[in-house]
Order: C-alpha cells, then structure tokens, then sequence
C-alpha cells in the first residue's frame, strides 16, 4: 500500500507554521516506556507531513495503517487507542518537518519513539529534498536517540526523514516497527512566507503590507541567541527555469533587506539561497499548488548549550538484504571499510573495493564452526569474503566465502538487494 498525505495550509499573512515557530516553547513528553525526553521546541519539534508509506510484505491490520498516527507529539499510551502507525514487515514511512528542521547540535540530535510489545529495529536515512538521501543506519527500537553528527555537514538542515523496517520481528497483528512519534531536538525554527502577500505577481519589491507578515514572522526571535538566518527564495514553474532563478534571488534579497534595516539582525549573519522553480512542495499543476511554491522561507538558528564534539566522519555505504533475510551493511570510516552482517548470531565485515562493483576482504565470526591457524581482526574465526555487485550503483550483489585463508570457496550468500 502506498499513500502520499499532504496537509492544506490556509491563506494569510503567514502560513499556521510560521506563527508556531515564534512561540516554540521546552516541553517534556513520554516516550512509552515509563522515560520521558525534553524538546527545547515543544511541539514544533515533531513531524508534520506524511511523504510516502509502504506497508511491506507482511501488512498489519487495518487500525494499525494509518501513517498520521507517527505525526506530532508522542500520544502512545498503553492500552489506550492506537496512537502509532505499524510499517509492516519490511515496511518504509518517510515523513517531513514543515515548521523546523533536523540539524545537529552536542549530543542527540533526532528521537524515533517506537512503541508496543515488541522493540523492532529500522534503518534511517535522512535528506533536505527527498531525492538525495544521507543513510544513518541501524537504529535501535524504544526511545532511539540519534546523533547525526559522524554521518552530516555541520551547518546543514533536513527536512526528510526515511524508516525502513529491518523484518527481524514479522509476527503479530502488527508486525514491524511500531512508530508513534519522530522529534528533532536539533532544529532549525522555519518559517515560510507567503510571496503573494510580500509582492506583487513577477515583481520583487516589498508590498506595504509586506512588513507586517516579516515582522510578525521574527516576533520571538532572540536576537541575543540568534546565530544564523538563511533567507531562501523559490517560485512556481511558470515562466522559464532562468527567469525563476533570478527573481527567487531577487525576492530573497528584498526579503534579507528588510531584516537588516528594520529589524537589526546584522548582515553577518544572513544567508541568501535562490532555489527558483527546483523545490516544489506543491504540484504545479494547479493554481492552488503554484501559490503554495510561490514563497520565501526563514530558517532561524539559534545558540545551543555545549559543544559539538569531534567526531570522525561516517559514511554509511547502504544497508542490503538478501533472500534468506541475512542484513549486510557496509560504512567508511577513515578510508577504511567495514560493515557487519545478521544472520544466526552475525559477524563482521573488513576489506577494500578493488573496483567500483567488487569488494574484497574477510569475515569475523566468533561463534563460527571452524578456527583458524592465523588471526584476522584479533580472531581466529574467519574466513575470506567476495561481493560482486550488479552495477556501480551497488544496489544488488551476490557474495563467496571460504574458512580461513582457503582458496576454494565454500559457499555463496544469497542475492541481496539494497533496502536503505
């Protein structure tokens, strides 16, 4: 089953989420398993979109297929109603952050709340335009905290959020992971402002009424804690691909203006990003889709406690499954390669590329049936491993293994097909 939900925002000075970004307050919510966790947005922490879900091969029942129920605020409560959305075994949600963004700040940075009898592990991506996504990995069931510091650019923002659920646990009315809320605590305040009301159609001069909706806009803004404003134009498909480019720039910077000379924020700290026509949120093809890409959006950062610390860069090579349901998931970190593999207790993985479709190295497994003469990775229980992958886009392989250093192989793993 695959849904896409978009919400109706009403016409105004400000569409509803901008008004919820000036009065972001701390609030502390279950996580439904007897913790809580604070959220220094409140409320506008939380999901509001649903982009794409797909209940996999094994669907939970019908009560337990409503993907709105991950949007918000965690309201899980045992016993009580619903409150989550099952992914079904194999099962994918993405959702999207309309009023904030993702970013990264010292210390957890995302919480998934997955929720029920069952604690079932997903993978997650991340992405600020759903097409080019940052694979995270693994994340464990419960309250998972996040950090996604080792995987991002720093100053970076994220509007998506990808979960696919890892089939470990398929059984039960509502097989798969179980979500009832995704919350930055790393956000970006964003606001969106509606260009119909900053200007006149084709034009970037500021309306009188203009002023109004900007400063409506910032009213609650720290000026003291304010670190950063990037003021990003974009316009509907009208007209031609240039034409858009360029007035969206102009539009920023009117709207960037107006900041530094009526309400003080210094130019040092403003951004301007002209995106034109290519960042719909709307479909074009309709009056009420191209009034909604007509828009000049804020995103507000401000100063957070503590410092980041130095983490080395991870990057997570994709996550594949294969027909016997073994996971493998290949990362580099430092120019080395490693992963792990699932399957009757799993192991490790080390090795190199020796081109862009084959991997060559090793596998560690402690509790495997044969010991070796020599030790590879600190064990004496390994063996040699080949993965041949389709393409170099690397989104199927099949795999040899050999004990030891032999050169025989002993036998394949099952084809396997990228799944984050």
């Amino acid at each position: 089953m695959r849904i896409s939900i978009h919400r109706v925002v009403m016409p105004g000075l400000l569409t509803l989420f901008a008004a919820q970004a000036g009065l972001a307050q701390p609030e502390t919510y279950p996580d439904g398993h007897g913790s809580s966790v604070t959220f220094p947005q409140g409320d506008v922490s939380f999901a509001d979109e649903v982009v794409h879900y797909d209940t996999g091969s094994k669907k939970p029942i019908q009560d337990a297929r409503d993907p709105e129920q991950a949007l918000g605020t965690p309201d899980y409560e045992k016993g009580g109603k619903r409150g989550y959305v099952s992914l079904g075994c194999g099962g994918e949600l993405v959702l999207k952050f309309t009023d904030n963004r993702l970013i990264d700040i010292p210390g957890p940075d995302l919480y998934v709340f997955e929720v029920g009898p069952a604690i079932e592990p997903t993978a997650l991506a991340i992405s600020n335009n759903s097409k080019d996504w940052i694979r995270i990995g693994r994340i464990e069931g419960g309250k998972a905290e996040i950090d996604i510091a080792p995987y991002v650019d720093g100053d970076d923002g994220f509007r998506y959020i990808k979960l696919v659920d890892l089939r470990e646990k398929c059984g039960g009315k509502t097989p798969g992971a179980d979500i009832d809320a995704v919350g930055a605590i790393g956000s970006l305040r964003h606001i969106a402002l509606d260009s119909s009301v900053l200007f006149d159609t084709g034009k970037y001069q500021l309306k009188p009424r203009a002023s109004e909706a900007i400063d409506e806009a910032v009213a609650g803004i720290d000026s003291q804690q304010l670190q950063s404003v990037v003021v990003a134009g974009h316009t509907d498909a009208v007209g031609s691909a240039e034409s858009n480019q360029v007035l969206s720039k102009n539009r920023a910077q009117s709207v960037a203006g107006y900041l530094i000379e009526k309400e003080g924020i210094p130019e040092g700290k403003i951004e301007i990003e002209a995106h034109g026509e290519s960042d719909p949120v709307a479909s074009n093809e309709t009056a009420e889709g191209r009034a909604k890409n007509r828009r000049v959006e804020l995103s507000v950062r401000t100063a957070t406690d503590g410092e980041k610390a130095d983490i080395a860069r991870i990057e997570i090579l994709g996550i594949w499954r294969s027909d016997n349901n073994r996971q493998t998931t290949l990362r580099k970190e430092d120019g080395s390669i490693s992963g792990d593999y699932t399957k009757k207790g799993g192991g490790h993985i080390q090795g190199e590329f020796t081109s862009e479709t084959v991997f060559e190295g090793f596998w560690i497994k402690d509790d495997s049936a044969r010991a070796c003469d020599t030790e590879k990775g600190g064990s004496k229980y390994w063996g040699n491993l080949r993965i041949e992958f389709e393409s170099a886009a690397r989104d199927a392989f099949d795999a040899q293994w050999s004990y030891c250093g032999d050169t025989d192989w002993r036998g394949s793993w099952q084809h396997a097909e990228r799944i984050l």
